[in-house]
């Protein structure tokens, strides 16, 4: 999606897995949304994003307009809000696999982020 390099960059959140094992935390994909906004806005741009304030602030802004259409969509931004796991908690876990609860509630969550990203 925007033309983003793969190479290096996909990598920019691999260790945030299930909330970063506690469920506790805000869901991965609006962590990973607020890196690809970011990398888009600030792709080909010389210097940090205090030195290109009008496209920060177009980054804070469709951030913000992301987390506040996934919260009034889904009621919550954390993890364990969403999916009712507790990572940290091996059985919770296992759970969340065996009952493929991320079909029925992190898909759902990722077509609507892609959704507001397009």
């Amino acid at each position: 999606m925007w033309d983003l390099p793969q190479k290096g960059v996909s990598w920019a959140a691999a260790g945030y897995q299930g909330a970063i094992s506690s469920g506790k935390t805000t869901c991965g994909l609006l962590i990973g949304c607020t890196m690809a906004i970011g990398f888009k806005l600030g792709r080909d741009r010389e210097g940090n994003p205090q030195e290109n304030e009008q496209e920060r602030i177009k980054a804070i802004s469709a951030v913000q307009e992301l987390y506040q259409s996934f919260l009034q969509e889904f009621g919550a931004t954390g993890c364990k809000e969403l999916v009712g796991i507790d990572f940290s908690i091996p059985e919770e876990r296992q759970s969340y696999v065996d009952q493929k609860i991320w079909k029925m509630v992190c898909d759902v969550c990722l077509d609507f982020v892609m959704n507001k990203c397009y």
